[in-house]
C-alpha cells in the first residue's frame, strides 16, 4: 500500500511579509560567515503523522526520494526518521516491523533554527549536538527537540511554524560556492574504509553499515568482510549506500538475502587524495552525491610481493579514504 505524504506549508501572510524569500542567491558574493539558513534550506519538508506504521514511513521516503522524514503528532514535529533507523531495524529483524508505528520508533532529535540563523551556527548545531536541523518561522531558533510531546492541532511549536529543513547536502551547496576559505580534509576524512565482497548479501552490507555507523560500504571482488587489512588484487565493483538500500532494494521489495553486488552503484566518482574542501563540495553538489572516495596513484614500481595492496580502482589508482557531506559540514564549522 502506498502512503501519501504531506508537506509542511507556510501561510500566505508569511510570504507577503517576506518570511519566505527566493532561493536565487549566490553565496559566492559574500563571505561564509554571512551566509544565512534561509537561502539554502529545503522549504516545506515532507512530513508523516506519528500514527503511520513504520513500513508506511519507509514508503514515503522511497517514493519521495528523501533521507529525512519529519514525524509529526498533532502537526507538531516530534522527531525525524532517517536511513540510520532503518539500518538498525533491518540489522536486528531483517525486516521493517509492520506492527510498529512511527511514534514507537526511536527517532532522531532535531535542533531548531530560524530564517536568520547563520549557516555556520546551524552547522555547529548539527555536528556538536548530533542532530538534524529544522527551520521554524519566528522564535529564537534555539534549543533541541525530540521525543513525543503534547501540542495543539496546529503545525506550530508555540508561535513557531515549521517551514524548512537544512541538511548536510544543503550546506554543501553553500560551501561549493565559497572562495574565502578552503580547508584541508585531512582532519575529517576516514582512512578506514569498510568493504564487502560482491557475493555477500545485502544484509551483510546493512549490518556493517549499522555496526560502524556509516552510510556506505565499498563492494569488491573476492573480498573478506570488513577487515582493515586488505589482501592483494582486491578489485572494486562499486559502492552500496543507504540510498541504494532505499531505492534499489526496499522500494522494489528485494530480499536482503540477495547478493549486494547486484544492487550496488557501479559508477564510482572519485577524487585524488589532497583534494580540498571546496573542490570536494563542488563535486558532491554538482553530481548530487553524499560520499566522495579519495584515491592515490598506484606505485607501478612497488614490490607487490612485500606490501599489502589497497583496494584497486583500476590499474592506476588505489582507494585510500572517504569523505562525506557531513565531514564537509564538520570541517567548515570547525574552521570558523
Amino acid at each position: 500500500m502506498k502512503y501519501k505524504a504531506s508537506r509542511s506549508t507556510s501561510s500566505d501572510n508569511d510570504k507577503r511579509n517576506g518570511l519566505i524569500r527566493s532561493n536565487k542567491y549566490h553565496s559566492r558574493d559574500i563571505g561564509i560567515k554571512e551566509l544565512k539558513v534561509e537561502h539554502f534550506m529545503t522549504k516545506n519538508p515532507i512530513v508523516a503523522r506519528s500514527v503511520v506504521n513504520f513500513p508506511g514511513g519507509v514508503d514515503v521516503m522511497t517514493t519521495n526520494n528523501i533521507s529525512n522524514l519529519v514525524v509529526v503528532e498533532n502537526r507538531k514535529p516530534i522527531g525525524i526518521l532517517t536511513e540510520r533507523e532503518i539500518l538498525r531495524y533491518l540489522t536486528n529483524y531483517k525486516t521493517i516491523p509492520s506492527g510498529r508505528l512511527l511514534k514507537d520508533v526511536v527517532l532522531q532529535p532535531f535542533c531548531k533554527v530560524n530564517l536568520n540563523t547563520m549557516l555556520l551556527e546551524a552547522a555547529r548545531k548539527m555536528i556538536v549536538k548530533k542532530c538534524r536541523v529544522l527551520v521554524f518561522s519566528g522564535g529564537s531558533g534555539s534549543g533541541i527537540q525530540g521525543g513525543v510531546t503534547e501540542g495543539s492541532d496546529t503545525n506550530k511549536q508555540g508561535n513557531e511554524e515549521l517551514i524548512g529543513i537544512i541538511t548536510a547536502s544543503d550546506m554543501v551547496r553553500a560551501f561549493a560556492e565559497q572562495k574565502d576559505r578552503n580547508p584541508s580534509l585531512k582532519s575529517v576524512m576516514s582512512k578506514s574504509v569498510a568493504f564487502i565482497s560482491s557475493d555477500d548479501s545485502i544484509y551483510d552490507a546493512v549490518k556493517i553499515m549499522h555496526m560502524r555507523n556509516i552510510g556506505s560500504v565499498i563492494v569488491v571482488e573476492d573480498g573478506k568482510n570488513d577487515t582493515l587489512e586488505p589482501v592483494k588484487k582486491r578489485r572494486l565493483c562499486g559502492i552500496f549506500t543507504e540510498r541504494d538500500l532505499m531505492t534499489r532494494v526496499l522500494s522494489n521489495d528485494v530480499s536482503i538475502d540477495e547478493p549486494v553486488g547486484d544492487y550496488c552503484s557501479t559508477e564510482l566518482l572519485t577524487a585524488q587524495m589532497g583534494t580540498k574542501a571546496i573542490e570536494a563540495a563542488k563535486v558532491m553538489f554538482l553530481r548530487k552525491i553524499k560520499r566522495l572516495p579519495l584515491t592515490t596513484e598506484a606505485a607501478a614500481t612497488r614490490d607487490s610481493s612485500s606490501l599489502p595492496e589497497a583496494i584497486r580502482i583500476d590499474d592506476k589508482y588505489n582507494l585510500e579514504g572517504m569523505v562525506t557531506a557531513r565531514d564537509l559540514v564538520d570541517v567548515f564549522q570547525h574552521n570558523d
